[in-house]
């Protein structure tokens, strides 16, 4: 299979879907969004998975969105997700590289790069990456939760361990993070499993 010529046509199959795509009709935002303090304050008082999942959502529909005015952002944030979607890390890295370029102050575009790079075994750089997002957005509870597993990873258990409680701190929702809580911290503090 020649990678290069099928690689061409995906390309050109992704870049029309991205354009035809229409950008949803509320106003643009991203981590600096006012809303996100009562929506953070809202998940702190959750009384419910649901009531916390819908919160997530809306939290991370503003995280995704672009309010910048350099162009070409939210089509690079696309794309990158179109080729990390069909197994292509390397071609999203290398849009979400784009975009945190072209848009540094945008922690959306680091998170979705330091999560590539940690499918692509690229520890170090996606622990970089994910301290670029915790200084624009220290809320990131999908960063601090992915600083976990990258810290899993690299056999860190103390601090992954740390790093899945702040998750929690912040979304005392996040179900995976609990999960690795309660199987590191017997390993942690030396009790029997």
């Amino acid at each position: 299979m020649h990678r290069h010529g099928m690689g061409k046509g995906i390309v050109a199959a992704l870049a029309g879907a991205v354009f035809a795509a229409a950008l949803p009709a509320i106003t643009r935002a991203d981590q600096t969004d006012p809303l996100l303090d009562d929506l953070f304050a809202q998940l702190q008082a959750a009384e419910s998975l649901a009531e916390a999942r819908d919160l997530e959502d809306q939290i991370w529909t503003i995280w995704h969105r672009y309010d910048g005015e350099v162009r070409g952002v939210e089509q690079w944030m696309r794309l990158g997700q179109l080729w990390n979607g069909v197994g292509d890390r390397i071609q999203a890295h290398r849009y979400y590289t784009l975009v945190i370029e072209a848009a540094p102050d945008f922690a959306e575009g680091w998170n979705r790069r330091a999560t590539v790079a940690y499918l692509l075994g690229d520890y170090a750089g996606s622990l970089e990456d994910i301290d670029r997002v915790l200084a624009l957005e220290p809320r990131h509870f999908g960063a601090l939760s992915g600083m976990g597993l990258v810290l899993l990873e690299l056999d860190r258990p103390e601090e992954a361990l740390e790093a899945f409680e702040r998750t929690l701190e912040v979304n005392p929702y996040a179900l995976g993070a609990q999960q690795n809580i309660q199987r590191l911290r017997p390993i942690v503090e030396g009790e029997p499993i």
